[in-house]
């Protein structure tokens, strides 16, 4: 079975869906069930590719506190590795207010806003033979946000994977204000994307600020050196390109319940399929599937099993 090391950022989400009125005078109110599940970035892609049968290790850091010990259990639960997980009572593991509108859009805030775990790697914790030996390594911007150990540790592990020829990816995640790029953020992308394999992210809200032109533009400058791009588009599907060639594939329709961790998920359908033995096209179409039918339920954690995902791509083959 194939070994893929996820590095990054787990925490909890906290989804809060928006209240109902359920009259003209705002007199009757639904009020939604809240729900606390696991988090992150990286952590949904780990659970997402072990839900698919993937032999899943998370490399990272929690706080030992409530929050953390959840991470740390939920993982066990999924059938994760948590040997590179570190547990550091310093620190504050991230809890995630999702509030989804009635269209399924999420707006997010993170508490506590200081010590933050996920922003920690010592880099002397990282178990660096899991590294070279591993099928493939995966991660994500979110720990490349700030100038911290994260950050270094991440961009260190990338180039002990490269040169070892383990298969990198890594989900851009961009954090923009008010239209502009971090200026240290972009210098932190440049270090780590010459050991990076597969480059993905969305296309409005990612790749449209990584240069001058529009989002497809700026994304075929990074398809060099071997490297493909993957582009997420939403309802419109996701695009690869490489230096050759560009693939399409178009989105699957459903009934959106919210959208949290859709990009997450697509990432490990993606990441299995090319482990598979998939084609581009066939990979593409895979994450494309997986995050459809997360979206059509509610928390990041509702991406499908191989069985719900070859019966997913039954019923909706074209």
């Amino acid at each position: 079975m194939p070994k893929v090391v996820v590095v990054g950022d787990a925490n909890v989400d906290i989804i809060v869906p928006y209240p109902r009125f359920l009259n003209e005078q705002r007199t009757r109110v639904e009020y939604p069930q809240i729900s606390i599940e696991g988090g992150g970035t990286s952590a949904n892609t780990a659970v997402a590719l072990s839900k698919l049968g993937v032999d899943v290790s998370f490399v990272g850091t929690v706080g030992d506190d409530q929050y953390g010990r959840f991470v740390i259990q939920d993982f066990k639960d999924k059938g994760i590795d948590v040997t590179g997980l570190v547990s550091d009572s310093t620190l504050n593991t991230v809890g995630v207010f999702a509030f989804v509108d009635e269209h399924g859009e999420r707006y997010l805030w993170g508490w506590p806003r200081e010590r933050q775990s996920f922003a920690v790697l010592d880099e002397d914790l990282v178990p660096m033979h899991m590294i070279r030996e591993a099928d493939w390594v995966h991660s994500s911007g979110m720990c490349l946000v700030h100038d911290t150990s994260a950050r270094e540790t991440i961009i260190d592990i990338f180039r002990e994977a490269h040169e070892a020829g383990v298969p990198t990816s890594f989900d851009l995640n961009l954090r923009v204000d008010n239209g502009v790029l971090d200026p240290d953020f972009a210098s932190a992308l440049e270090r780590i994307i010459p050991n990076v394999d597969y480059l993905l992210g969305s296309g409005p809200d990612e790749f449209a600020y990584l240069g001058d032109g529009d989002m497809m533009s700026n994304a075929a400058a990074y398809a060099a050196d071997g490297r493909t791009v993957i582009v997420r588009d939403g309802a419109r599907g996701s695009v690869s390109l490489t230096r050759d060639d560009r693939t399409e594939s178009a989105a699957f329709h459903v009934d959106v319940e919210d959208t949290i961790g859709a990009g997450d998920v697509y990432n490990a359908g993606f990441i299995a399929a090319r482990l598979a033995g998939r084609s581009l096209a066939e990979s593409l179409c895979e994450g494309n599937a997986v995050s459809a039918y997360k979206v059509a339920r509610r928390g990041a954690r509702s991406s499908p099993d191989s069985v719900q995902l070859d019966a997913f791509l039954a019923e909706h083959a074209v």
